[in-house]
């Protein structure tokens, strides 16, 4: 059972981002580590607000998978700059120019090279 929010592990898996929003950080604090690890998947900890996520125990995260933890960093900021698809396969790196700035380095080298 989640002892916070007083659900089976099967019910909390099953939670959408609107429930997941409801619960409080205390009550995240306070779930068993190895329950939180079994309840909650990382398409879940993706939908957590930072204050959710600031309140994941340090005993919490030691029993994450890998990619929980790239969720949670995810939300947190301090992920790699990288996109990671919930399976765990990085999609690449998420930085990009703008059609827009694009444009204006070609306008810039133009001018300088005529």
């Amino acid at each position: 059972m989640w002892s916070s929010a007083g659900l089976p592990d099967m019910a909390m898996s099953a939670l959408v981002k609107e429930q997941i929003q409801g619960i409080t950080p205390l009550a995240i604090s306070i779930i068993p580590p190895k329950k939180f690890a079994v309840a909650v998947q990382p398409d879940q900890i993706s939908m957590f607000s930072y204050e959710q996520a600031v309140a994941v125990t340090p005993l919490q995260i030691s029993v994450l998978s890998d990619v929980q933890r790239r969720a949670l960093d995810i939300v947190l900021g301090s992920s790699e700059n990288r996109a990671v698809d919930i399976r765990g396969r990085s999609l690449g790196l998420t930085l990009t120019h703008s059609a827009q700035c694009l444009i204006l380095v070609l306008l810039m080298l133009l001018t300088v090279l005529f």
